[in-house]
């Protein structure tokens, strides 16, 4: 607590602008933050969205690791900067500690790995049910209880960022929502998306 700060960052403000390579773990208090690279040729894509309550990036707290993403406020939020020396003279203190940290990572690329697969085996239906059962695991639900998310997980974001997930246009995102709306897996809103029946949906991932 003494090494940390917290921040608070508009709505589309980079985090770590002036250094991007700065390491420090961030965790996210409130809003969203999005993790995220841009092409030579200024193509967009976003590797996740992180709500209230987690942390990114874990990697930082190995040293001389090649950073490839970016970090921007999606949404007004406080984030909450550690420096990776600080957590580990921590860590190190409590070894035990490091325990937590290990499952963080595992289930973290346990995720990765499944949203690796269905982007080459499933369909672009099932992709994008997919993605959208990640984004609840990492960002909808992850804020404190209100009587909206008593009618199911919430996850703000639009057509657009939901494209840039997944490399699809936003023509094809349209579309591939329509239909879960039609399924009753989903409802939509104006830059959000409420999973009304998260079985339903996690069996359309599924393929089955």
């Amino acid at each position: 607590m003494k090494s940390a700060r917290m921040e608070r960052y508009s709505r589309r403000t980079q985090v770590l602008a002036h250094d991007r390579h700065r390491r420090e773990l961030l965790v996210v208090v409130s809003g969203c933050l999005e993790i995220s690279s841009m092409s030579a040729n200024g193509r967009k894509y976003v590797n996740a969205l992180l709500g209230p309550g987690q942390v990114a990036p874990l990697v930082r707290l190995l040293e001389d690791v090649p950073l490839a993403y970016d970090y921007h406020a999606h949404e007004d939020s406080v984030i909450v900067h550690l420096p990776s020396d600080a957590v580990i003279a921590v860590l190190d203190a409590e070894p035990v500690l490091w325990r937590d940290v290990a499952k963080l990572g595992l289930q973290r690329q346990r995720l990765s790995i499944v949203l690796l697969q269905n982007q080459m085996l499933n369909s672009i239906h099932g992709r994008v049910a997919a993605t959208l059962m990640s984004l609840v695991h990492f960002y909808g639900g992850q804020g404190p209880g209100t009587a909206e998310d008593a009618e199911g997980p919430l996850v703000r974001l639009s057509q657009n960022d939901l494209a840039a997930m997944l490399g699809l246009s936003r023509q094809t995102i349209n579309k591939e929502l329509g239909r879960l709306v039609e399924e009753g897996a989903i409802d939509m809103r104006y830059k959000r998306i409420r999973i009304v029946d998260a079985d339903r949906l996690a069996r359309i991932a599924a393929g089955t």
